[in-house]
């Protein structure tokens, strides 16, 4: 079953393959018409070359409550990604371990990444960070620190990585942090060549344009996502690995 060809209000590119739907209630679905510009940096090397070579490729999805899931009804974006990833590459094996920790910093993922990336051994990592870094205090320079030293050590394990960086959300307009921390994901992702998802734009953009639309991603709560901003996100992510690994 084909998926409408609508992307996601989340950032980065959508793969030009069409994606398919998941079996969610069809008002989980992301409806959301394209508000984002596609970029051409990173690159996914070690990915390419898996998909190649017929080789499985794994992928840890690290990071906090959006990882985990929270507001997705079950369904969060990490595990959607895997069936929209293999509708590219049917004959692949793809494999999508979820690590997503509730209230995690981008310092407490990237203590825990030595020990994941030893466990699972994973071809790739998609890394979402930034967002409780912004609302809890931490200084950019340490964020900064934290990002250069986690692409590092995913790089030394043999990975290639993705960022994700935060969502636009009520929250967010309170004051310009989160702004902050996605500017430092794009400068560090550009610095090493790592591609990045690029969501706190796109829903910038779509806040200012179509605010029902806008709040459609957001729950009650104004910071988590909804099952839709979910699968709106699952879409980007998917279709940004798939157009930098399809290369």
């Amino acid at each position: 079953m084909r998926s409408r060809l609508t992307l996601a209000a989340l950032s980065a590119i959508l793969a030009s393959a069409i994606l398919p739907a998941l079996s969610v209630p069809s008002n989980a679905l992301c409806t959301v018409p394209s508000v984002a510009s596609a970029t051409a940096i990173g690159s996914l090397p070690r990915m390419s070359a898996a998909l190649r070579a017929r080789q499985p490729v794994r992928i840890l999805a690290i990071g906090s409550s959006t990882t985990a899931g929270v507001g997705s009804g079950g369904a969060g974006f990490a595990n959607r990604i895997g069936p929209m990833i293999k509708a590219r590459w049917p004959n692949a094996s793809i494999e999508v371990v979820v690590s997503g920790v509730s209230g995690e910093t981008a310092a407490g993922a990237a203590g825990r990444m030595a020990r994941e990336l030893a466990l699972y051994r994973p071809v790739l990592v998609v890394w979402q960070l930034g967002t409780n870094d912004a609302n809890f205090g931490v200084s950019a320079r340490d964020f900064r620190t934290t990002v250069s030293a986690g692409i590092g050590a995913i790089r030394a394990a043999g990975a290639d990585a993705v960022l994700v960086d935060p969502q636009f959300s009520r929250w967010a307009e309170r004051g310009p942090r989160t702004a902050e921390f996605a500017a430092i994901i794009a400068s560090e992702g550009a610095r090493f060549g790592v591609p990045v998802v690029k969501r706190y734009n796109a829903m910038f953009r779509l806040a200012q344009t179509n605010r029902n639309a806008f709040d459609g991603l957001i729950a009650f709560d104004g910071l988590h996502l909804t099952a839709a901003g979910h699968d709106c996100m699952a879409r980007q992510v998917a279709g940004t690995i798939v157009g930098t690994a399809g290369r």
